[in-house]
């Protein structure tokens, strides 16, 4: 089986039948419910089903993972550390950079696209914010976690840190500790998108993730992992507010996450240990934070021959992937069309509950963001920017453009409604409909399922370029500079220490 990413990584030729071998204990896992007396990975009874998803992220080798799965991880790496690169200077993340600074600290990991090292966990905190700061970062659609900008950054601070990683060693740990991150967000109410249940599953699971990630790296024996995990989930926040009101807080979520994750497993290789009933105890996750709600299945099914990094769709547009339905849908009405912004009377967005309550209400407030966060999270702004300049980019998120009269006033001409018929039945970002009534009197519509990026509507080769290297551009980085540290990155498995890596992000 061919893939669009397969042939953007130039391995075409590999195909399903060449994958390797599942290892002899993920054929144990179906068996492994967590629940006491059940046998898990190794055979034994086990307190809980971390058990099994920390035999797993231990017990997982380069050798073991599909050939496509390699692929799509060394361009989700190279997806994350692009959009970071960019960020440092953006509000929430400045701040946080130079309070980072003055505490100090051993320097022990790289800050991404810089020659300053902090303390690991305080690099992986701030690599995670700057790479969820600029809403570029790809998405797990099922369940609607940004898995890639927690645990790609805790990998590389860790490697930084930790010293003589290989690239093959950060595939493996990136591969695994993403996958455990989506199966566990999904397995979490069932059914029900997370911003309705009122969590935003990135910080959420971010932190068990963070965990398992820099556990591997670390060498953690598999009491030690699991100690670490029963640590992060002491911590473990993760609510949907900052979302709602568009604040600085959520471009922290996902570093809050990657800090706490990396504490926890560097306490846990001290002898400090965390409870082992994270997932199915009185007052574990599922218990505690779902209702006693979950998944088996989606937890734990074909795990080690099954990887959620297959399905996570990266971003074309630098905004909430909710939005990006809407914004290929008015994209593709303008251009058929050939409107230009002074044809467009009005144009209605109707979308399901949860991308409402996210992108559409209130109403007044959509169409006059005050702030960037605001404007990531507005479908009015995000819809007309595509209108008005037939694209969108990082340069229509900035102080600059908010002050566009013609941007203002043309967000003042979108409107929203919520439909319930939108939710997406497989879950993930719901549906849109799109009507756009135009000033000769003509109105035409647009039903969108899929946004670009998302596996059944994939980004070409071509656009995938054009991303990084916006995000380089901005950066500041050379373009020989960006097109060498792309080269390395598709070639991961070919890097004998990770850390030389890093250093290579330095923006000169």
């Amino acid at each position: 089986m061919e893939t669009k990413r397969r042939k953007f990584v130039q391995l075409s030729a590999l195909i399903a039948s060449s994958w390797a071998a599942v290892p002899a204990w993920a054929m144990l896992e179906s068996a492994a419910t967590g629940k006491p007396g059940e046998p898990g990975a190794r055979g034994e009874p086990v307190p809980d089903a971390i058990y099994t998803l920390v035999d797993y992220c231990l017990g997982t080798r380069y050798e073991d993972l599909p050939a496509e799965v390699v692929a799509v991880t060394k361009t989700q790496i190279l997806d994350t550390v692009a959009v970071a690169l960019p960020a440092l200077g953006a509000d929430g993340i400045k701040q946080l950079y130079a309070w980072s600074s003055e505490t100090g600290g051993k320097e022990e990991s790289l800050i991404l696209g810089t020659k300053v090292r902090m303390p690991a966990e305080k690099a992986a905190r701030l690599n995670a914010a700057m790479a969820a700061a600029l809403e570029f970062d790809d998405t797990y659609e099922p369940s609607l976690i940004h898995a890639s900008c927690v645990t790609i950054p805790t990998a590389l601070a860790v490697a930084d840190f930790v010293g003589g990683v290989s690239g093959k060693d950060l595939i493996a740990a990136v591969a695994t500790g993403t996958d455990a991150a989506c199966r566990l967000s999904r397995a979490g109410s069932p059914g029900v998108s997370p911003f309705i249940v009122g969590w935003d599953p990135t910080p959420m699971y971010g932190f068990l993730a963070a965990a398992l990630v820099a556990g591997r790296l670390m060498g953690l024996t598999r009491e030690q992992m699991v100690a670490a995990v029963g640590l992060a989930y002491h911590q473990l926040s993760g609510n949907a507010q900052a979302s709602i009101d568009g604040t600085h807080a959520k471009r922290l979520g996902a570093g809050f996450a990657a800090y706490g994750g990396v504490m926890s497993a560097r306490l846990a290789k001290r002898g400090v240990f965390g409870s082992p009933h994270v997932l199915g105890g009185i007052k574990g996750l599922f218990k505690q934070y779902h209702g006693g709600k979950f998944a088996e299945e989606a937890l734990l099914g074909g795990l080690g021959s099954r990887f959620a990094g297959l399905d996570i769709a990266p971003k074309p547009y630098p905004c909430c992937r909710g939005g990006h339905v809407a914004i290929d849908g008015v994209l593709d009405i303008v251009k058929v069309h050939r409107l230009k912004a002074d044809d467009v009377e009005q144009v209605t967005i109707y979308s399901p509950p949860a991308e409402m309550m996210l992108l559409g209400a209130p109403l007044e407030k959509k169409q006059n963001p005050k702030s960037i966060v605001e404007a990531q999270f507005s479908n009015p702004w995000m819809v007309a920017v595509a209108i008005q300049d037939r694209e969108v980019g990082l340069r229509h998120f900035s102080e600059a453009a908010l002050q566009r009269a013609d941007l203002r006033a043309l967000a003042r001409r979108i409107v929203t409604v919520e439909d319930k018929n939108l939710v997406r039945p497989d879950g993930g970002p719901g549906y849109v409909r799109l009507e756009l009534k135009a000033r000769d009197g003509k109105t035409h519509t647009r039903l969108v399922k899929f946004a670009k990026g998302d596996p059944k509507n994939p980004m070409t080769p071509e656009e995938y370029k054009k991303k990084v290297f916006e995000c380089t551009d901005a950066a500041g980085m050379q373009r020989a500079q960006a097109e060498r540290l792309m080269a390395r990155i598709l070639n991961l498995e070919a890097e004998s220490n990770v850390s030389a890596l890093n250093a290579a992000m330095a923006v000169a």
